[in-house]
């Protein structure tokens, strides 16, 4: 029997139109009724996440993509922040990618590179979140940093990072963003946490994604559910695939393994 679900949140919870579907919703509160926790976790920063978890009624949520886990009450369970010399040595690396715009993300607050670059007025118009303008190659405090830009500059920086920092985590959320944190901040890190803080063992537990940093989270539970518009690999990683985040996946695999 199931005893917790972990979901991801763009592209697997939320729509295409950033929204959580009536029928997901009602299919949420009907375990959540019955004791299940569903906890909601993303790489979005806390600000970005509470309006969705208030609408849910749910206690817990993971921001960071694993690296800070909050109750309710805004109690700390778990952070885990970037060492400040790897920020360092990040910037370093970032200098050889100037169209790419870099984000630092520490607890509510964010500091971006270029205020004024494209992708981060996207994300700000998807998060909502409040981003200041810092100074390039400042080393500022992060839970994770965040690189966004074109996916073929991406997906050359993501390589490069990955040989020169194989301690870190380094995934991309989207085929436009790259997600870093210390490797302890994974989704998957923070799941066997929540199994652990809820008391369930890993083969109760359900899990949601649909993109490559969601795939440590899918391999730590018992039921491991990719989105249909997720990657072919994960789906292949996945125990199974349910309809995408536009057709209620969610929903239909809660109705049925919540019967």
């Amino acid at each position: 029997m199931y005893k917790a679900v972990f979901s991801d949140f763009d592209g697997t919870l939320l729509t295409s139109e950033h929204k959580i579907s009536p029928k997901t919703q009602a299919a949420i509160e009907r375990i959540t009724a019955k004791g299940i926790p569903f906890v909601p976790i993303s790489a979005r920063s806390p600000k970005g996440i509470w309006p969705y978890a208030d609408q849910l009624g749910v206690d817990l949520i993971v921001a960071f993509s694993g690296a800070l886990i909050l109750n309710r009450q805004g109690e700390v369970l778990y952070s885990v922040q970037i060492d400040p010399q790897d920020v360092a040595l990040l910037n370093a690396e970032f200098i050889d990618f100037p169209a790419l715009a870099t984000n630092y993300y520490f607890f509510d607050d964010c500091v971006t590179n270029d205020l004024q670059n494209r992708w981060v007025q996207y994300e700000i118009g998807v998060t909502h979140i409040e981003m200041l303008q810092g100074e390039k190659g400042k080393v500022y405090p992060a839970h994770k940093i965040q690189v966004i830009g074109e996916p073929e500059e991406i997906l050359q920086l993501e390589n490069r990072l990955k040989a020169k920092f194989p301690h870190l985590s380094i995934h991309r959320s989207l085929d436009s963003f790259l997600e870093i944190m210390e490797k302890s901040a994974s989704k998957g890190q923070a799941v066997r946490f929540l199994e652990s803080y809820l008391n369930v063992t890993t083969e109760q537990a359900v899990a949601f994604g649909d993109n490559f940093n969601d795939l440590d989270m899918l391999e730590n539970v018992g039921l491991g559910v990719a989105m249909a518009n997720a990657p072919e690999a994960i789906k292949a990683a996945a125990n199974r695939v349910t309809a995408s985040n536009n057709e209620d996946g969610i929903a239909l695999v809660l109705n049925e393994v919540f019967e």
